[in-house]
């Protein structure tokens, strides 16, 4: 059995209406980067859940190549030649979901205002 690496990415973009955000070209776009700095491995990615309105997907990869997949999401500066940043708003070795994880953003928001 296959441990996975959950991803929950926020895609900020300089320019939302100059792109077309698919789950499809989503994927390509991350496993080009991954492919230009690793050619000699093939990576997996599973899209589990997309959003084109808030700009969020959640995907999972094999846990062995967590580390690698979280290094080139910050590579990545462009979509479709837009320039973009991704935001990992969380990762976990277990299903993640949009409503969940915006709950726990939104608490430890709160939290760190307490400080």
């Amino acid at each position: 059995m296959v441990d996975y690496s959950y991803f929950d990415i926020k895609i900020k973009l300089r320019d939302p209406d100059a792109v077309i955000l698919t789950p499809s070209l989503f994927r390509n776009c991350v496993l080009d980067t991954l492919d230009s700095f690793f050619c000699e491995e093939k990576f997996t990615l599973e899209i589990v859940k997309f959003c084109a309105q808030q700009q969020r997907v959640i995907f999972r990869v094999p846990q062995e190549l967590h580390d690698v997949t979280r290094s080139c999401l910050q590579l990545i500066g462009h979509y479709q030649e837009v320039p973009c940043h991704f935001q990992v708003l969380e990762t976990s070795k277990t299903a993640l979901d949009f409503e969940k994880s915006s709950e726990k953003l939104y608490a430890n928001e709160k939290k760190s205002e307490d400080y």
